[in-house]
């Protein structure tokens, strides 16, 4: 994130950034067969030099050579403690066991290919329509991002429509953005998008464009285009969503690719609340590349080849038996109910205990979200309330747009990784989607080094606090900043709508 507007007048800014830097030059020295992996890839071809560039950061990524269960070592030998999962998708940590010997035995069987059907599919499929309540079929993929377009594209072809609705600042996958964060490569649908929070104002916007809507693709927790909360959504917020779209004929699509993992039937099991689709992906595979999609048979059977009407959809991985047997001893072995159960409760208590600390301290610092899905903002102001009210249809993200926000999350990863061997998320966003494999000690050790982060830049927190406390005017950088980053909705005129 980025801003033409002068920002010396932050003294927390200014105060951070120096603190920063000084992390950052021990990064660079520490880490130069890091920095020589990244100048090789880019002169071997690499456009960038990476091949994941959402979630590229200065002065150059870290390379891994090797890992094990919640440890990566680095191609400069450091050994760290990983709190970030590969951003959900590592939920099991580094080449689980079960995951490589289910592998093995596939690759041994002759189905390294895949292509034709396999016995491990029905398996899988069981285990999806059984614990998620919207599931009456599924079909697999290999990506989110995939299954999110096989959902949208489902919903278009059976209602007939095309519009498609997402929140403001979503991210449905590779090529499915909300908003501004709509690039060129983005699917050119028909978009209407809406800002998070409002569950009486988005059903008006469904209820004005039912006519030519043919889904509302969200997920289920807190959306904004300036950070990424995974908190869970108010039950009543998504009933009313949920209403609405049955009033209208359009689907209602859950985007579970990430918080499939908060309870055994996701988080539509959590907050009761049934969608028409779903989408899965990521962390099932084990490491593996795997998505899918499944919903209530009125939706799902246009797949069936023998339907009059079928739609032909396909994939050559789609069945691989290799991903499928990942998947399988997932379920089998790592993801039974009692394990995913006991896991977020863990996270839970982890989350509790960094924001008793954050309070010992008095430190601008809470962290956010649900289960294991954390995100740890830097500002005094309260973003969301812990606890929604039963009836809760509206609600505010009181998110402080300034840059020494976003700094300080910068200041606390290197902080974390070259001080204390922890890798805290990204240095754009303290994202903490945490592994099965952390020990207790592992937390312990985090919560004692985040205590020595909030001794060690007192100052500078202090000046933060007094930047992003409640009740002070937006600053023209805030305005700016929020500008930059939101697209604002006309509900008197046509809203937004991106071609």
């Amino acid at each position: 994130m980025s801003s033409n507007h002068n920002h010396n007048e932050s003294p927390a800014l200014t105060a951070i950034q120096q603190a920063a830097a000084v992390l950052i030059e021990e990064y660079v020295n520490a880490n130069p067969k890091s920095a020589e992996a990244f100048k090789d890839a880019k002169a071997s071809g690499i456009a960038g030099g990476t091949n994941r560039a959402s979630i590229f950061y200065n002065p150059f990524p870290l390379t891994f050579v090797n890992a094990s269960e919640a440890t990566a070592v680095t191609a400069d030998g450091q050994q760290i403690t990983d709190f970030l999962g590969n951003y959900t998708a590592g939920l099991f940590g580094f080449s689980p066991d079960p995951v490589k010997l289910a592998v093995i035995k596939a690759m041994e069987n002759g189905h390294a290919l895949g292509g034709a059907p396999n016995l491990t599919e029905a398996r899988v499929a069981k285990q999806f329509t059984k614990r998620f309540p919207s599931m009456d079929m599924v079909r697999f993929s290999n990506t989110g991002t995939e299954a999110n377009s096989y959902a949208i594209h489902t919903a278009r072809a059976v209602t007939g429509k095309n519009k498609v609705m997402m929140y403001d600042g979503a991210y449905h996958g590779a090529w499915i953005h909300g908003g501004k964060a709509a690039g060129p490569l983005d699917t050119p649908y028909e978009k209407i998008t809406v800002p998070y929070g409002d569950a009486d104002l988005i059903a008006r916007a469904i209820a004005k464009n039912a006519v030519d809507l043919a889904a509302l693709i969200i997920e289920p927790v807190s959306i904004s285009p300036m950070v990424y909360l995974k908190k869970a959504s108010p039950p009543a917020y998504l009933q009313k969503l949920r209403e609405t779209c049955d009033a209208a004929g359009c689907a209602l699509i859950f985007d579970e690719v990430m918080t499939s993992r908060l309870a055994p039937g996701g988080a539509q099991a959590l907050l009761g609340i049934t969608p028409d689709l779903t989408t899965f992906g990521k962390y099932y595979g084990g490491g593996l590349p795997f998505g899918g999609f499944g919903g209530k048979r009125k939706w799902m059977e246009r797949h069936d080849p023998a339907h009059p009407k079928s739609i032909n959809s396909g994939g050559t991985f789609n069945q691989n038996a290799i991903c499928l047997a990942a998947v399988e001893a997932v379920f089998e072995n790592l993801w039974s109910e009692e394990q995913c159960t006991n896991h977020n409760a863990k996270a839970e208590r982890f989350k509790r205990a960094i924001n008793e600390l954050a309070i010992k301290h008095d430190a601008p610092c809470r962290a956010y979200g649900t289960g294991s899905l954390l995100t740890i903002i830097w500002q005094k102001q309260v973003v969301t309330e812990e606890h929604y009210a039963d009836n809760q249809t509206k609600h505010e993200l009181n998110l402080v747009a300034k840059m020494c926000v976003f700094k300080c999350a910068e200041l606390f990863w290197f902080y974390m990784l070259q001080r204390h061997n922890i890798l805290a998320g990204s240095p754009k966003l303290n994202y903490l989607t945490l592994p099965t494999t952390l020990k207790d000690s592992d937390y312990d050790h985090f919560l004692k080094a985040m205590a020595k982060f909030f001794e060690a830049h007192k100052t500078e927190l202090a000046m933060l606090s007094a930047e992003t406390k409640a009740g002070l005017e937006k600053t023209p950088e805030e305005v700016e900043l929020i500008a930059m980053s939101t697209t604002p909705y006309d509900e008197n005129g046509q809203g937004s709508v991106v071609h």
